[in-house]
């Protein structure tokens, strides 16, 4: 164990891939939980050498939290196996997950899930991630493409640059859009910030 500041490392055994440059976009683990970088920014300290600034995603909670760690220091990297599966529905703690092979119904929390949640389909095919047999999450996609099943029209004289409306899309996600939109358009909506990019 390695602790530095207020964070505790747990090395773990020589057959474990270990790497000290994490990247976003890595699966990790530390202090017995498997994280999803989101983010890294590397710091300078001069002679005290670099420490590494992480946004990571808790694949147990969904919970987002920032760790800041000595640079070089050795982590261990988590590489997913994922097997692809068909979204099926939503209560109110999981969504489930059908494996179209064996008919099985597999659930992962919602907090898991976090906004991602909004942006799935009925019947969709979803790859989820498996780590040692334990279920971790899916694969989030950066964009995704939505139906819009309701939109206001446009009110007569309104030019302004900058004017919006919101419309609600076929999974029940409500964003806004340009005056211009109608009900029928398929948007590309940016799943990280929630928001609309463009038509399809």
């Amino acid at each position: 164990m390695i602790e530095y500041g207020l964070l505790m490392i747990y090395l773990i055994d020589d057959d474990m891939p270990l790497i000290d440059q994490p990247v976003k976009g890595m699966y990790i683990r530390m202090e017995g939980k498997i994280y999803f970088l989101l983010d890294r920014k590397l710091k300078t300290q001069g002679r005290q050498g670099g420490l590494i600034i992480m946004k990571m995603k808790s694949l147990s909670s969904g919970k987002v939290l920032k760790r800041t760690i000595k640079a070089g220091l050795k982590i261990e990297q988590i590489i997913p196996e994922t097997k692809e599966v068909q979204f099926s529905y939503i209560d109110d703690n999981n969504a489930y997950f059908m494996d179209t092979g064996t008919y099985e119904l597999i659930p992962i929390a919602k907090e898991v899930l976090g906004n991602y949640i909004n942006f799935l389909k009925e019947g969709e095919k979803i790859l989820i991630l498996f780590n040692d047999g334990e279920v971790l999450t899916i694969k989030e996609n950066a964009t995704v493409k939505l139906e819009v099943i309701e939109a206001t029209d446009s009110v007569r004289g309104n030019t302004a640059n900058n004017a919006t409306k919101t419309v609600q899309l076929e999974t029940g996600y409500k964003v806004n859009v340009p005056l211009f939109i109608k009900t029928g358009d398929i948007l590309i909506i940016n799943t990280e910030t929630g928001q609309y990019t463009s038509r399809a």
